[in-house]
């Protein structure tokens, strides 16, 4: 009786084995494979000790932040955010470890978007300008590779502004994302679906051939079979072509509920126009990664813009507590008078950096870079950017994602309910045609 028990529950497992194998969970997902680095073929480097300096009067931080090329308005938000925190430090006498003070200072080189000049500069950041932490870059593929350098030199950084989980399949020791990874961006999106009338049941999915747009892709597919619902097209398009032809013709063919699009702020922003003007259908819902987020995209694209969904790290109804700023609220009125314009979740991500090393600096007993990284470690609070809590591996899994859509020419957070101004406009129901562009 046990050997036929045995049998029965070996074959049991053989089938399941088997169906998962079948499964478009497991098999069809893309492969993320990257080149070897440096890390794969050395030990696990120890960390650096903290630069010796007299009569030490500051702790520095450097970043590589894309200041020119096609990521600079990017870079340049990451440098708003990570800039108000020192200010807003400094202005208060600076970070207190153990009985010391020190003042805030950060060192920037223009990486000019390009992942190699990352490299150069992480390098010449810790051994020319003799920082003693880093502060991340804008992108995944950016910051992969200063991951790659300051892990070789065991140098802690804190980052926020690269969201890929590829950042962290390496192991790293001494890197830390901040924001929700990628993989879980369409998490909040299909859960939302759930809950409307009629409920889709298909799903398209159009990715942009980067770092960033795979990894939310990956994550879209598996929540999406982790639900039930149907995938009836996948695409992988080319990061330099912005023409969608041949993939609206395929949507018009399948005519999914919804439909999916994962790419940067450019992209979308091209992808809603052809989609707007030249495709014969119209999905129930239409999502993206970056765009409908974005003020830039309303602007550009007025009315075509209209009943878009995007995802978001963090929206300004949210109102969190924080052991340095208060709370949201008094961090966006700072922010305003220091910039003259509203933050973006980008503003918040590299300030949410600033917050993680100032509440491990103030732990310590003396400025020692063990102690800072334990620290870090075992972080778990609120911040103006929302709960920061890292697992083994560097990645905040305390934070949800939030979902706006353009209603009226306007962005409004329609996710989670509790932070939502308006709810989901669903089913979509009809969007301007070419003999309408006159209205815009």
């Amino acid at each position: 009786m046990k050997k036929i028990s045995f049998i029965l529950l070996m074959i049991l497992v053989t089938i399941v084995a088997i169906a998962m194998a079948l499964s478009p969970v497991w098999w069809k997902i893309e492969d993320m494979r990257r080149e070897p680095t440096v890390l794969d073929t050395v030990e696990p480097p120890s960390l650096r000790a903290l630069p010796r300096k007299k009569d030490r009067k500051t702790i520095v931080f450097g970043a590589s932040l894309s200041m020119t090329g096609r990521l600079s308005v990017e870079g340049q938000r990451a440098r708003e955010g990570y800039d108000i925190w020192k200010d807003w430090v400094n202005e208060r006498g600076g970070i207190k470890v153990g009985d010391r003070k020190y003042l805030v200072d950060i060192v920037y080189l223009d990486d000019r978007s390009n992942s190699e000049i990352v490299r150069q500069n992480v390098r010449s950041l810790i051994l020319d300008h003799k920082v003693d932490f880093l502060l991340g870059p804008f992108s995944s593929s950016l910051t992969l590779v200063a991951s790659e350098t300051s892990e070789n030199f065991g140098i802690i950084m804190v980052e926020g502004c690269g969201a890929s989980e590829i950042i962290f399949t390496r192991n790293p020791q001494f890197t830390f994302a901040v924001l929700t990874s990628a993989s879980f961006y369409m998490k909040n999106f299909f859960e939302m679906m759930c809950l409307v009338e009629p409920t889709p049941t298909t799903y398209a999915l159009i990715v942009k051939d980067r770092l960033f747009s795979r990894s939310v892709a990956k994550g879209a597919r598996i929540w999406a079979a982790k639900i039930g619902f149907q995938e009836v097209y996948y695409a992988i398009h080319p990061v330099n072509c912005q023409d969608y032809y041949d993939v609206l013709n395929e949507i018009e063919k399948v005519k999914p509920d919804m439909l999916i699009f994962s790419g940067h702020i450019r992209d979308s922003i091209n992808f809603t126009s052809e989609l707007v003007t030249k495709c014969n259908f119209m999905p129930k819902a239409v999502m993206m990664t970056l765009g409908p987020t974005q003020e830039i995209y309303i602007k550009e694209l007025g009315k075509y813009a209209e009943n878009m969904m995007g995802v978001t790290q963090w929206v300004e109804r949210s109102n969190f507590s924080c052991p340095v700023f208060g709370d949201t609220k008094t961090y966006v009125e700072a922010f305003i008078k220091k910039y003259g314009h509203h933050p973006t979740y980008q503003n918040l991500q590299a300030t949410a950096c600033g917050i993680v090393y100032q509440i491990a600096l103030e732990k310590c007993r003396k400025l020692d870079a063990k102690e800072v990284l334990e620290n870090i470690r075992n972080i778990d609070c609120e911040t103006v950017f929302g709960r920061i809590k890292f697992d083994a591996r560097g990645m905040n899994i305390a934070k949800s994602m939030a979902i706006v859509q353009i209603q009226d020419g306007y962005r409004y957070t329609i996710w989670p309910l509790n932070l939502a101004k308006r709810p989901v406009m669903y089913p979509l129901k009809g969007w301007l045609r070419k003999g309408d562009e006159k209205n815009l």
